[in-house]
């Protein structure tokens, strides 16, 4: 369960950085 969620916020990290990347 902690492997999950640990994962899940990890993959929300990575979406954000990609995000901001394309922003700029």
């Amino acid at each position: 369960y902690m492997n999950k969620v640990r994962q899940a916020a990890i993959t929300r990290e990575i979406i954000e950085v990609v995000s901001g990347a394309q922003a700029l």
